[in-house]
């Protein structure tokens, strides 16, 4: 028993020794410890965010996404829209479209009083040759000229006494086709005021009209394109009389 007793002191005294450590060394080995293990402050955070890993965002895919992020225009600021108008000049004024170069407007074309008109055509609505046209034209006194028209003119005036016409549109003729064309008939006119009274103007005209239907064959019709009978020959002069009255000119 007493065997058993020393052997179990012994045991406990060797557990005191192996168990019990000097001051001296227990506090350099608690120091390393608690200096291995450091708790979080918060003067700590930015060294724990550098060293901590990052997630990982995806690689590349996440570099796009933020280029993307920071391209995006801030709100409430507009894009700038095209300008519709014209360029501004330097000095900041609004530039305003080049006017159209201004045209010279023609000289006023000559408004007549009042136009008589008497009309050649041949019977059984035969044509009028070319060359009859112009052979019975030159024998009347008239001339071919201006506008491709024929004309009887006054000596020193700039306006014809009166003018004969085609029936076929769009008046003239072709003063190398006399050989080739054809026409239903002809129409006189004199426009008033004219160079000479316009009496005159009408008696020279009805001659004319008169000879050119003798050589043709053809009749002569007033106006209305009726058939010219000496009541309406002297309806026509006493028209004329009334217009040299109401603008003071006689007859020369």
């Amino acid at each position: 028993m007493r065997l058993i007793l020393i052997v179990l002191g012994l045991i406990i005294l060797a557990a005191i020794v192996l168990l019990h450590r000097p001051k001296g060394q227990s506090q350099p080995n608690h120091a390393r410890w608690r200096k291995s293990r450091r708790e979080p402050s918060l003067g700590d955070a930015d060294a724990d965010e550098t060293t901590a890993p990052k997630p990982d965002t995806g690689g590349a895919d996440a570099d796009d996404a933020a280029v993307k992020q920071s391209s995006f225009p801030a709100f409430g600021r507009e894009k700038p829209r095209p300008k519709l108008s014209a360029r501004k000049p330097e000095d900041g004024t609004a530039a305003e479209a080049p006017a159209p170069e201004a045209r010279k407007s023609p000289p006023p074309a000559f408004s007549p009083d009042k136009i008589i008109t008497l009309y050649i055509r041949r019977r059984e609505e035969r044509r009028i040759g070319g060359s009859d046209l112009l052979d019975a034209a030159v024998k009347a006194g008239l001339a071919f000229g201006e506008m491709n028209i024929f004309h009887r003119r006054q000596e020193g005036a700039d306006k014809p006494v009166f003018s004969m016409a085609n029936l076929t549109p769009p008046g003239h003729f072709d003063a190398s086709a006399w050989n080739v064309f054809d026409t239903p008939g002809v129409a006189l006119f004199a426009t008033l005021p004219g160079p000479v009274s316009a009496l005159d103007a009408w008696d020279a005209m009805l001659a004319t009209g008169t000879r050119i239907a003798e050589l043709l064959d053809a009749d002569l019709l007033d106006d209305g394109k009726c058939l010219l009978t000496r009541q309406r020959i002297a309806q026509i002069r006493e028209e004329m009389r009334e217009y040299d009255r109401l603008n003071g000119r006689g007859s020369v």
